[in-house]
Order: structure tokens, then sequence, then C-alpha cells
């Protein structure tokens, strides 16, 4: 298997031309709409949607690594609620144990219901964050910031942040790769034995991870980090007429979707009997006009870079 990079990469799609400002703000309204939405056919639809954006930017081969993460996280996060959730009036399993604090262990279809979408909402969140991850060069989203008029060790604290986790996975894939030239079998025998072997792993990552902090403390020391309040860039966001006009849009969404939720067009009961798939004429309006906006995006990047390159 080929070695995946899993920090930002400079590519020429139409996804990795856009203003910073834009991909911040779709990668958001997913968030903020996966968070406030309960209906399971729109956080679906939703998940769904930032597929394409993925294979648009060509970064679906380490995007779809990221959802299998997810995958296995919300397959914990079902197996908790319907265990823990005594909800429901439709059951499927009995046990008859009593647990503290959570009563009788049964399952019930609702509950089973309930986490499954709970995990469609967990993937949307990831999906939208990892595509970031790979689309946002990590000075854009510091400049993003301090437009945003944060403090600027805050917003240089968050942008370290956001490499810390890829930059790691690339020095385990290194360590990997070298503790098996030297003949550690990490994927052979049962499951215990290859939890074993990539154990060795963990000291040389922290090892390594230390040492890179030291590096990081010494060349912020060295450029007189936070000496002075007042500073210069090389380069500042510039904003288009198109760029207004798609950020306005996802403002237009959001608007959309609070009045979905005011007027009860996402209304869906899980418990404690499952109602409310069906949505009313309304509510598909207002959806599809959501997921124009969402996959829009894709031909309002390829129109920005076609415009750009016209006007060079």
């Amino acid at each position: 298997m080929p070695f995946l990079n899993f920090s930002y990469r400079e590519r020429t799609t139409a996804i990795h031309g856009l203003n910073p400002v834009v991909k911040l703000a779709w990668a958001l309204s997913i968030v903020i709409m996966a968070m406030i939405i309960d209906h399971p056919l729109v956080l679906g639809l939703i998940f769904l949607s930032t597929v394409p954006v993925a294979f648009a930017a060509r970064v679906h081969r380490e995007w779809l690594v990221f959802i299998r993460i997810a995958l296995y996280m919300g397959v914990i996060v079902v197996l908790i609620n319907a265990l823990a959730s005594t909800g429901g009036n439709h059951l499927i399993w009995q046990s008859g144990i009593n647990l503290p604090l959570l009563g009788p262990l049964n399952l019930t279809l609702e509950a089973l219901i309930y986490g499954v979408f709970m995990a469609v909402r967990l993937l949307a969140i990831i999906s939208a964050f990892a595509i970031m991850t790979f689309v946002l060069h990590p000075n854009d989203l510091l400049m993003v910031m301090l437009k945003m008029k944060l403090p600027y060790k805050t917003a240089m604290l968050t942008t370290l942040s956001t490499r810390f986790v890829p930059v790691l996975l690339e020095d385990a894939g290194r360590i990997a790769d070298a503790q098996k030239s030297r003949g550690l079998e990490m994927d052979r025998g049962n499951i215990l034995k290859r939890i074993q072997h990539r154990s060795s792993i963990l000291l040389s990552l922290l090892a390594n991870s230390l040492e890179r902090t030291i590096q990081i403390a010494e060349a912020m020391e060295a450029r007189a980090f936070g000496s002075i309040t007042k500073r210069t860039f090389f380069h500042s966001i510039a904003f288009s007429r198109l760029d207004g006009l798609i950020i306005a849009s996802f403002l237009l969404m959001l608007a959309a979707s609070f009045y979905g939720i005011a007027a009860g067009l996402f209304e869906f009961q899980y418990y404690p009997v499952l109602n409310g798939f069906l949505m009313s004429p309304s509510g598909w309006v207002v959806t599809a006009a959501i997921l124009t906006v969402l996959i829009g995006l894709i031909p309002a990047a390829r129109l920005k870079k076609g415009v750009d390159f016209d006007q060079a």
C-alpha cells in the first residue's frame, strides 16, 4: 500500500484555488447543519454532498482513510447508544440484565436507528474537516483567523494544532516502514501479536514528537515570536465578487436550515416510536436548495478558476 500524505498538498484543482474563507465557510456550514438538523434523510444527504467535493479536489484516497476511521467510531457510537438507551417500543433483544443507573440492558429498534443516524452526523462533520485538512493551507487558515480579528497567538496555536495529527500520522508511517525494513513483521499473527508489534512504534513516535516540538519552539524564538504586536504579511487574502456571492449563498443556506427547523420541516421522532421519515413538499424544497448550494461549490470553483485564468 503506498504511503498517503495526510497533510495539505499543493494541487491545481479548482477546489484548491478557492478563496480560503470560502472553503472554511463551506466546512463550517456543513458542521452547523449537521449539528442542528435531526432528520436522518437530510443528514445523509448532507454527508453525501461532501463526496463529490473530495473527488473534485482529488483527495478522495486520503479522505477515504478518514471515513474508514469515522465508520469505526460510528460503530462504537451505535453500540453504546443501542445498549445504554432504554427508550423505544419495538424490542429487538432482551438480556434480562439490570445495570446500575441505566436499568435493563435491552436493545430496541428506536435506539438502534438513533445510533445509526448519530453516526451519520459524525461522518458528515469528520468528512468536512478531513477535506479542509487537504485543501486548506495552514498559512491560509492563519490568515483567515487574523482577518476575523482573533489574537495572533491563538491563531498560531490553532494552526499548529491542525497540523499535529497529519504530521503524527506521517511520522508513524515512516517509523513503521523503518521497522519493517529491519524485519519486524507487524501484520502477521493474531490481533494481540499485531498490537504488540505496533506498540514498538510508540516510543520512537513520542521521541520524534518531542524533538519536533523543541525545534518549533527554537524556530519561533529565533524569529522573535510575540515580541511585537503589529505584524506584516507576505500576502493577504483578496476577495472577488464571486467569492462574496458564494459566501452569501452559504449564509442564505444556513438561514433556510434554521427556517426549516423553526417551521418543523425537519422534524423527526426517534422515541418512543419512529415517525417522520416522509417530509412535506416544503421540506423537500428546502432540502433541495441546501444540496444545490453545497454541490454548487464545484461549478462555482471551476468558474472562478476559469475567470482567474482569463484575467492572467
